[in-house]
């Protein structure tokens, strides 16, 4: 029986993989013996069938799409992931063990290597070309080596699912044998070059079809000595000819001299009392014995601390925490994938993310919460600047490196990690609960507002009866509903599930890239789908909705926001399928609306952005002398200062010529461009990017030079000679890559790398897509333009501290004079960051908690009872029902203060403040209204324009105001002032919840 659990256990995951047609012949089918060979026992039905999807392409899916369930294609990408992660985490557990690891670099390099010799190991394999299920554009003689690769990922993500985690590790061990027989070194050609110091010739010879084209290439030298070498492409031709060449003429190369043993017999830092109070609460919470403390101590020490304390490094035989961040980093990315390839094979529309791996932001979220930054040992200069996203992210990831070592490199982390830590587990791997179809159906209509219910028939005999579920699926905003019919099956529940899988099909296929494409095959699913997405263009046009609730459930193409590209294909999809429904009214601007919200609520960069102000404001409040500011802390503010006055203008358009003979006249005679420049148009925010990247090459002070890679899309390089600072240059693209979401910028070996990529715009595109298009260009934010000009009043008043200081002063009262005056720009410096503090305490990440609203407005008035002035009243409003907005209570205390607040100053010869609300099925309308003397005319016109909010009040700059529509407008909220005669009324609209984990509980 215990073996019985255990194997209901290993199958629970596969879901969906189990649910294809004529899996018969599988089972003599030769990869079964092949992964026999590997280990695998005899397999059930539904790990044969699973194994037969990993061993199919979806071209062969396309053209037998009657043996699949319509989500299936869903599932390969996921699979693949899976494999992919779990290959490098088992190539790095297996480099790291068996041999010394001198940096890491070298760990990452080898790792690569194992997963490029994949590529030459994959064909070789007999049981993967002769099992696969390919379609009839492919040959099974001439697979690309993509392809058989990915049939590998695939089979080795199955195993994963399935429990075989010892059949994995041997196919992966395989793998690495043969990158230790065949790769020998890593850049063979470098490497070439070095040990014959002659010149050397590269031909190359093409072989086979288009699809599966083959190289040949020759290595020539001076003296004729040659090597050849084949590959998919040149560049794996060439690496094989160079490899070939060394192994004849240059043999030793290939002997490995052992690296000196590093941190082997470390002990831990001593005479940190911090640090070792956090050493001794992992060691406690992960049940560790003292032996690893050496290890965890190890995994807190930054390289920063470890540069300033060379000595005491040496004598304690430590390193700093890299190595274990990428240990780590490969363990968290495995279980994350496996999380996401549960999600995708059981319930597809849940599976919600499309990365590989944890988002630093997640990450650093992490290790903020677990409270690691006490034990962290930084440098000096490090610890001025505070603990930047990727810091805090990488230390969470050596601490998970250091656990999995020290537990003897154990199959998964799940049932080594500690109950105090679950609430992280759930953050950083995302795993969600269980949900039946028709319990999921429920709560993606409740999300969209789609009225849903069932309806069922019954036929047959009493000894034998079948029911038939029929869902009736009402839309008020179109004032239409359509019916969806189930199969005849016994029970009710089993029948409440299969119509309920239809429907979730229908939604799959809307969620996916090219959903015309997808539906195009099914006339049903068609209609349904149609009827769906048209519904919520309706709600969208019509109504406020909780975006982060939509852009989890994958409707309306919402999840693609960020990805500018995907999200235009899908426009134009859904415009030929709602423009096909006779008077249907839209609202581009609301579409617009949507996809702009949708973008900052998967980005999270308003959050990073603001979290990276705050850190910036803990550093430079503790700031007491003018001498103690360095030149990093005003370069960093500076930064930021750029990238919100960027965010808060709207500059026109410029070409790339234009923008190249800028940057010729500012850097005269420093910068080397190309002639002939692409004939492309970047926006002004883009402009702003690139000039950020530019300028951050130029700091090494040589010359630049900058090469256009492409054009379509648009690539930068931007490349000097001058070492540059690695981590202040990492810290750069970090912050101006959240800017927008259509150009990425990235640290290369000699610079920065930006990327350009715009959407192709169609002929005559439909309302959906000319919304989509709009929302890729940027606006300007009032908001960021006040707190751009506060940051740049701060930075003058530190700088004009520093230079009262920093002259020559003869006398004793001219030196006090100095330090007087020094002191006064220090204050006002003081005064600049409280009143950035007040502001951006608004918009801290925006969760996903919701809020009952009556009893929390009632509690909220009480308490505000107790802090007004006696010549102030204030109306207690009634709880008259039981509604959530979504909206966190800590979101709804700091928009109420700020408008009460506000009321409170208005009202300074007394007066009444009332507090009101009301809601309907959609939304929720609170009212803070006071009978002072209501708002100043400017005031009111710049909040109807859209424009910065110049405030009245002594000191003030208006930007609480901003600050609340800019949180509202995160959760699909508004704020809007009501014209009156006298007094201030303003109205919060929000969303009523549809909390899909709340409801699902």
């Amino acid at each position: 029986m215990e073996q019985d659990l255990m194997h209901q256990q290993k199958i629970h995951s596969l879901g969906l993989l189990g649910k294809v047609a004529s899996p018969e012949g599988f089972g003599s089918d030769e990869a079964l013996q092949g992964l026999r060979d590997f280990g695998l026992p005899d397999p059930n039905p539904q790990l044969r069938k699973a194994l037969q999807v990993a061993l199919t392409h979806t071209s062969y899916v396309y053209e037998n799409d009657s043996l699949f369930p319509a989500a299936i294609r869903g599932v390969f990408s996921p699979l693949q992931e899976l494999g992919k992660s779990y290959l490098r985490k088992q190539a790095a557990v297996e480099i790291f063990r068996r041999e010394s690891i001198p940096n890491v670099g070298f760990l990452s390099g080898e790792v690569a290597q194992v997963s490029s010799s994949l590529q030459r190991w994959a064909p070789q394999q007999a049981w993967i070309l002769s099992s696969c299920s390919i379609g009839r554009s492919l040959s099974r003689n001439s697979l690309p080596w993509r392809v058989v690769a990915d049939f590998f990922y695939q089979v080795v993500g199955v195993l994963c699912l399935a429990g075989e985690a010892e059949t994995a590790a041997s196919l992966v061990s395989n793998v690495l044998a043969y990158s230790d027989q065949s790769a020998g070194i890593r850049d063979p050609k470098t490497l070439l070059q070095e040990q014959i110091k002659q010149p050397l010739t590269y031909e190359y010879r093409r072989s086979g079809p288009d699809h599966a084209a083959m190289f040949q290439a020759t290595v020539t030298s001076q003296d004729g000595r040659q090597g050849t070498g084949e590959g998919p492409n040149k560049k794996t031709a060439s690496r094989g000819a160079a490899e070939e060449f060394l192994r004849k003429y240059v043999p030793k190369v290939f002997r490995k001299e052992p690296y000196p043993e590093l941190g082997t017999d470390a002990v831990e830092i001593p005479d940190e009392p911090p640090h070792g109070r956090m050493v001794g609460r992992l060691q406690d919470l992960f049940s560790l014995s003292p032996a690893a403390r050496p290890l965890l101590s190890q995994a807190l020490i930054h390289s920063s601390w470890a540069y300033e304390n060379r000595p005491k490094m040496k004598e304690c035989r430590q390193r700093d925490n890299l190595i274990l961040g990428y240990i780590g980093s490969q363990v968290l990315n495995y279980e994350f994938s496996l999380s996401c390839a549960r999600q995708a094979v059981e319930y597809p529309l849940q599976e919600l993310l499309s990365l590989s791996s944890p988002p630093n932001r997640v990450l650093d979220k992490a290790f903020r919460y677990a409270g690691l930054a006490q034990g962290l040992l930084l440098g000096v200069g490090q610890a001025s600047l505070g603990t930047p996203l990727e810091l805090g992210a990488n230390t969470f990831q050596a601490v998970m490196g250091a656990v999995f070592v020290s537990k003897s490199f154990p199959a998964a982390m799940r049932p080594e990690w500690p109950i105090e830590w679950e609430s992280i587990w759930q953050m950083v791997v995302q795993e969600s609960q269980d949900v039946d179809p028709s319990t999921l159906l429920a709560q993606i209509a409740s999300a969209m507002k789609l009225h849903f219910d069932l309806d069922f028939v019954a036929s047959g005999p009493d000894h034998a009866r079948k029911y038939k579920a029929v869902a009736v699926l009402g839309s008020q905003a179109l004032g239409v509903q359509t019916k969806v019919s189930g199969a005849d099956v016994a029970g009710k529940t089993h029948a409440r599930q299969v119509v309920s899988q239809i429907i979730l099909d229908a939604l799959a296929h809307l969620a996916g890239e090219h959903p015309k494409q997808s539906l195009a095959k099914s006339k049903d699913a068609f209609s349904l789908a149609r009827f769906v997405l048209t519904h919520q263009a309706a709600i969208i046009s019509e109504q406020h909705i909780a975006v982060q609730r939509w852009v989890d459930a994958k409707l309306f193409g919402l999840h693609w926001a960020s990805s500018p590209l995907k999200l235009v294909e899908w426009s134009q999809d859904a415009d030929e399928l709602v423009t096909r429904v006779v008077n249907f009214r839209f609202s581009a601007s609301r579409f617009e609306q949507a996809f702009r919200a949708a973008n900052d609520a998967i980005s999270g960069a308003v959050d990073d952005m603001e979290s990276e102000l705050t850190a910036t404001l803990d550093v430079l409040e503790s700031i007491d002398n003018a001498e103690s500011i360095s030149r990093d802390q005003l370069d960093v503010l500076v930064q930021l200062c750029n990238v919100y006055r960027c965010l808060g203008s709207r500059d026109p358009d410029i070409s790339v010529g234009e923008l190249a003979a800028d940057w010729q006249l500012l850097h005269r005679g420093r910068l080397e461009i190309p002639q002939a420049l692409p004939l492309v148009k970047i926006s002004g925010r883009e402009r702003a990017i690139l000039d950020a990247a530019m300028n951050s090459v130029m700091t090494s002070r040589s010359k630049v030079v900058v090469k256009f890679a492409s054009s379509q899309p648009l690539r930068l390089d931007f490349a000097t000679t001058h070492p540059l600072d690695r981590a202040t240059l990492e810290h750069a693209c970090s912050l101006w890559s959240r800017v927008s979401r259509t150009v990425k910028v990235e640290t290369t070996e000699t610079g920065i790398q930006a990327t350009v990529v715009g959407a192709t715009v169609p002929d005559s595109p439909g309302p959906i897509t000319r919304a989509a298009l709009a929302a890729m260009e940027p606006i300007a934010h009032p908001y960021q333009a006040a707190v751009a000009d506060l940051l740049h009043d701060l930075k003058n008043q530190l700088v004009a501290a520093r230079l009262a200081t920093s002259s020559p002063a003869d006398t004793r009262t001219a030196r006090l004079e100095q330090q007087l005056a020094a002191s006064r720009h220090l204050d006002q410096a003081q005064a600049l960051a409280v009143r950035l503090r007040a502001t951006t305490s608004l918009l801290k990440p925006v969760d996903a908690e919701n809020t009952e609203l009556g009893s929390f407005l009632r509690s909220y008035a009480s308490t505000m009872l107790t802090r007004l002035p006696r010549h102030i009243s204030l109306s207690v409003p009634d709880a008259r029902q039981t509604v959530r907005v979504a909206l966190s209570e800590r979101g709804l205390i700091a928009v109420l203060d700020n408008l009460v607040g506000n009321s409170i100053e208005a009202l300074a010869e007394g007066g009444a403040i009332t507090l009101d609300w009301t809601s309907d099925d959609n939304e929720a309308v609170i009212e803070v209204a006071d009978d002072g003397p209501g708002l100043p005319g400017q005031v009111i016109e710049a909040l109807s324009s859209g424009e910065r909010v110049r405030s009245t009040k002594p000191g003030g700059n208006g930007l609480g105001l901003l600050g609340v529509r800019s949180l509202l407008g995160r959760v699909g909220g508004e704020l809007t002032l009501v014209p009156s005669n006298s007094g201030t009324a303003w109205l919060i609209t929000l969303p009523i919840s549809s909390d899909l984990t709340q409801e699902g509980s």
